[in-house]
């Protein structure tokens, strides 16, 4: 996969249920049901995507299965990681620029922007481009902090 294709997102196969595969949908992956372990398909459905993490569909193929663990309809579909609103420091806020991301040390937990610092879905020391710079932020703690959207990309 050339750095191209990587940092517009790679394509990774799971399952999903019928009612919810449309593509555009972001979700965020909760991890596997009690009874996923026993599954013939987990391997695809669960075990492709991270738990915690946020995807979005960007494509429904034709193709359903049934769950027979939980007695529901399973539609095959292809995710990218998906675009994820945070907080990063200005100086790495830049669009297009792969950074590594890091949650603050931050006491401030009322404070407005604490969801962008810590983000569902990304973890300390997740690689990330920078897709766009959205404006600043007033941060209690001093520090100088830009608004961004942010999608992990592998190592490589």
């Amino acid at each position: 996969m050339g750095r191209s294709e990587t940092l517009k997102g790679r394509k990774i196969v799971t399952l999903i249920g019928v009612g919810q595969a449309q593509v555009g949908r972001v979700f965020i992956h909760r991890g596997p049901g009690s009874k996923c372990g026993i599954c013939e398909y987990s391997q695809v459905c669960v075990k492709n995507v991270e738990p915690e993490r946020v995807y979005r569909i960007v494509r429904v193929r034709e193709k359903t299965l049934p769950c027979r663990q939980y007695e529901t309809e399973m539609q095959v579909v292809e995710v990218v990681d998906a675009e994820i609103p945070a907080a990063i420091l200005s100086k790495k806020a830049i669009a297009g620029v792969v950074v590594t991301f890091q949650t603050p040390e931050c006491k401030a937990e009322g404070c407005e922007n604490y969801s962008l610092c810590f983000p569902t879905g990304l973890r300390d020391r997740d690689r990330c481009e920078v897709l766009g710079v959205t404006g600043s932020l007033q941060c209690p703690e001093g520090l100088a902090l830009k608004a961004v959207s942010l999608r992990r990309v592998p190592a490589s």
